[in-house]
């Protein structure tokens, strides 16, 4: 009896002993996210969604007349100072944090609505034109300094739909044909080498509408948006490969319309389909994977990790959420209250700057009776 009651007893000390190892052990636990197919992610318990820092407001007597560019540094925001149009130019400005004041960047040439700030906030591409020649130049944000690096007869050419890759490797644009009997090409910039090379567009319908270009940041594959006539105005999503003199078509797809479009890498792009579907596209495989449903726009960071967006359900909300896989995950509202217009994820992939309408009730996102824009910055930590 005694040999038994001290085995009763050591087992009670090793159960013990057990339980406050356990106690005194830090919890672990792990969350198992499952995506619409058979995908699972495991997120560790330490990983924590977006958090606001802090949100700086641009002041009310910019928001209402300028077009934001984007982003010269991670806390320095480019502006022109007008709601500029073709014909009226207007001046570069910068915010830098507290974004309270802007200050003319001296010596920069005037900027038009075809302006655009490459992602490493270094230099802005603009076009000009007189009644000979249509123009393309680049314009060094540090010492504005320009260099042309295209010129056509503007009698039967037209430069338009520039776009940087998202490396600021290479700025592509369309040159259109007035008479319609010509081809349209393609011309790449490349800014290491300060070379230009052009591809012949062969439209795969006639009658088919160049809407838009974007140039992968190896600068082998493009993504182009045309409009198909007598197709109610559908908008076709065209995916080639640069080779030789042209560009072979790789896949095709209609969808949304806009610029709602973007690659994530070489091989793999998104974009928005009718229904506000947001897709993922994987060249290599032919792999289709839904990402987001209702989306109404959105914008990924430098970095492709972090997805900003709206949704159809509630405009006037700005979400932001992690690409983790083919799932968006930690999906948070940072921003109520105004319809956007344009957001843009600074170099640091830290901050989101947005401007949009305010509107008196989200009731009337619809009307044309917006109050007045307001532009903020928010910083995420």
């Amino acid at each position: 009896m005694m040999k038994y009651n001290s085995i009763r007893t050591l087992a009670g000390l090793i159960i013990l002993m057990m339980c406050v190892s356990a106690c005194s052990a830090e919890p672990h636990t792990e969350t198992f996210v499952m995506s619409s197919g058979n995908e699972v992610t495991s997120v560790e318990q330490s990983s924590r969604p977006f958090q606001i820092h802090k949100i700086y407001r641009l002041p009310e007597s910019l928001t209402n007349t300028v077009r934001l560019l984007g982003w010269s540094s991670s806390d320095s925001v480019v502006v022109a100072d007008r709601d500029i149009s073709v014909l009226d130019q207007g001046n570069v400005k910068r915010l830098v944090r507290p974004y309270e004041q802007s200050k003319l960047i001296s010596g920069l040439p005037y900027v038009n609505s075809h302006s655009t700030l490459s992602p490493n906030g270094k230099y802005i591409s603009s076009t000009s034109s007189t009644t000979t020649k249509s123009r393309l130049k680049l314009i060094n944000l540090q010492d504005g300094t320009e260099k042309e690096i295209a010129s056509f007869n503007a009698s039967n050419s037209y430069i338009q739909y520039i776009s940087w890759s998202n490396n600021s490797a290479y700025l592509s644009y369309l040159v259109e044909r007035m008479n319609g009997l010509q081809p349209d090409y393609l011309y790449i910039y490349d800014m290491k080498t300060q070379t230009s090379k052009k591809y012949e567009l062969t439209k795969s319908r006639q009658g088919d509408t160049l809407l838009n270009v974007m140039i992968s940041n190896d600068g082998r594959s493009v993504l182009l948006q045309t409009i198909r006539e007598n197709e109610h105005q559908r908008v076709t999503l065209i995916t080639g490969k640069v080779s030789g003199r042209s560009v072979d078509i790789q896949y095709e797809r209609v969808v949304g319309g806009g610029e709602q479009t973007t690659w994530l890498s070489n091989d793999q792009f998104v974009f928005l389909g009718v229904d506000g579907t947001l897709y993922e596209y994987d060249q290599r495989n032919g792999e289709l994977s839904v990402l987001l449903e209702k989306i109404l726009t959105f914008k990924f960071s430098p970095d492709r990790k972090n997805i900003a967006y709206t949704t159809y359900d509630e405009q006037t909300i700005t979400y932001v959420g992690k690409l983790q896989g083919r799932n968006i995950l930690y999906n948070e509202a940072v921003y109520r209250g105004i319809l956007l217009n344009d957001m843009y994820w600074s170099p640091d992939n830290q901050s989101l700057l947005i401007q949009g309408q305010k509107l008196f009730d989200p009731s009337l996102s619809t009307s044309t009776e917006s109050v007045t824009k307001e532009a903020f910055v928010i910083e995420l930590k």
